[in-house]
């Protein structure tokens, strides 16, 4: 048995800006909750910058801003914000599911979830609304703090939510640009919430570009750390 999930987005009204880098040292006693602290981090950041291109200017140019394609990467900020929040959102979608089942059943479930990352909605006003974007991300991050509020209370409830991590399920891709079909990789929900972050990272690199040289921000004025991987941060760190 199988519950699949394909990319989506969502709304909300508030959102309280975490005050810290994504870099999280992984705690040997909970992986899961440096991986919920990461992702909205992440997120925050994510906030940021849209933050940043409103009170620089107005909603109204900000939005623009947000849609404007930019000659060197051949994309907007907005489209990708859109593309790497559907990764994002279906792997915090899918362990709120997987947790949600481990209390009601005080066990581990049959149903692997699907991820289908390729299967998701190109265009649309997720690329080209600035504040539904924020919105979305919003709704995302109160995915993930619901999720690190209930594994907390549940550790103190005989519910394993560590173990929540090496959850199994499967993530599909397509891999051929000749061929619609997808190809099943056998994965954990730990592992999928660890590689949503690195993938938003490198497309926030490209939006990192964007905002510098089609958008004219000065790099000060961009969230810190923004656009760069925690590896190459500590490599310049120890320098």
């Amino acid at each position: 048995m199988s519950s699949r999930f394909s990319s989506g987005g969502s709304n909300s009204n508030s959102h309280r800006l975490h005050n810290h880098s994504y870099i999280t040292m992984a705690s040997t006693n909970n992986i899961l909750q440096s991986l919920i602290r990461s992702n909205i981090a992440l997120l925050s950041q994510k906030i940021g910058l849209l933050d940043v291109l409103v009170s620089k200017n107005n909603l109204t140019l900000a939005t623009k801003q947000f849609a404007k394609i930019c000659p060197y990467v051949n994309a907007s900020i907005g489209q990708h914000y859109r593309h790497s929040l559907d990764h994002i959102e279906l792997a915090a979608l899918v362990a709120q599911q997987q947790h949600s089942l481990a209390i009601d059943n005080n066990t581990s479930s049959d149903v692997v979830p699907e991820l289908h990352y390729d299967l998701r909605v190109r265009g649309g006003s997720l690329e080209s609304d600035l504040q539904l974007c924020r919105e979305r991300i919003v709704n995302i991050v109160n995915v993930f703090e619901s999720l690190q509020q209930t594994t907390t209370t549940t550790n103190n409830n005989n519910v394993d939510s560590t173990s929540l991590t090496n959850e199994p399920i499967k993530a599909y891709f397509n891999l051929s640009s000749t061929s619609n079909k997808e190809l099943p990789l056998p994965t954990t929900i730990g592992r999928e919430l660890g590689f949503v972050i690195h993938h938003s990272i490198h497309h926030m690199a490209m939006c990192k570009v964007i905002a510098l040289h089609t958008l004219k921000l000065k790099e000060s004025e961009l969230p810190v750390g923004f656009g760069r991987a925690p590896s190459t941060l500590l490599f310049d760190k120890n320098k």
